[in-house]
């Protein structure tokens, strides 16, 4: 029989000694408890080790589908220059009601608690949408700054992190699709009533929670519950093979035209990137024939 992938409380269970960041005074602190190892785990094509369980909300046919990343160009250079991936820690994500289950802590038996690991997780965000003004609009709107936008897979994106993870990482690596509900559903999630489980794979289906006032996003996100001490300055990083992981570079649509060329053997010399180099058109205008009309005379 499978094992389950939490532990219910009460009664509060601490799983392991208090390495994390310490708790506010006189509030209990609750810590995960690891999931058994009894995972069916799989092997990716290159021999790393992953388990169905770190794939969330996505169908079989979503791990390989594309999906996206806007980053200010330097970013995307430094990607492939040092081969490091960067999360940032999801307290510092930009809307205030993501990450409420871990900042809203609870109360269990009368007595308030935070989760002590609270700060350790990170994670990256990515969309589904290939074609869309709004993502170029909210993630390089700025017509004076240069923009790159990277393709990928959840299984690419996953099989990466678990590489530099090796080390049980059925309980610290997810990918998973975001799902848009109403406020009234987020609070109802979250005050259901249930028993509390505890395990990371609960708290990364909570960052996969979003209000629908966002559902354009199409939002795909890449979790890893690691150590908040490894961050810095709230960001985390590890290394990946980006030639491995990132399919395709495309540059934003406010680029000089004319300069396109010249921007895009820049691209390819800094980054080495053998794959599709391009330029977003979703600005040009059509390049139509004029239309051609015949007199109305009789």
């Amino acid at each position: 029989m499978a094992m389950p992938d939490f532990v219910a409380v009460p009664p509060l269970r601490r799983c392991s000694p208090s390495t994390r960041s310490p708790s506010p005074k006189r509030r209990k602190s609750i810590l995960p408890c690891a999931s058994p190892p009894s995972y069916g785990i799989v092997e990716d094509a290159r021999g790393n080790a992953m388990a169905d369980l770190n794939f969330i909300n996505l169908t079989e046919a979503q791990l390989d589908a594309h999906i996206y990343r806007i980053m200010p160009e330097p970013f995307v250079l430094s990607l492939f220059q040092s081969g490091q991936n960067v999360l940032s820690q999801v307290g510092n994500w930009k809307d205030k009601f993501e990450n409420f289950q871990l900042k809203l802590g609870g109360v269990i038996d009368g007595e308030a608690f935070t989760y002590g690991f609270k700060d350790d997780f990170v994670g990256q965000c990515w969309t589904s949408e290939y074609l869309s003004e709004a993502m170029w609009g909210i993630y390089a709107s700025d017509p004076g700054q240069r923009f790159l936008r990277i393709r990928s897979t959840p299984r690419k994106l996953l099989t990466a992190l678990v590489a530099a993870h090796p080390d049980m990482p059925q309980d610290r690596c997810f990918v998973g699709k975001v799902d848009y509900q109403t406020e009234k559903q987020l609070q109802a999630y979250l005050q259901n009533g249930h028993p509390l489980e505890i395990s990371a794979r609960k708290f990364a289906q909570s960052l996969l929670l979003k209000r629908r006032a966002f559902i354009h996003e199409s939002e795909v996100r890449l979790i890893y519950f690691g150590d908040a001490k490894d961050c810095d300055d709230g960001l985390y990083r590890y290394q990946v093979e980006p030639h491995g992981m990132v399919t395709q570079i495309m540059a934003d649509p406010n680029r000089d035209r004319a300069g396109w060329k010249a921007d895009r053997a820049m691209i390819a010399a800094a980054t080495g990137f053998q794959g599709e180099i391009k330029r977003s058109k979703i600005y040009d205008p059509p390049e139509w024939d004029a239309p051609k009309y015949v007199s109305d005379v009789a």
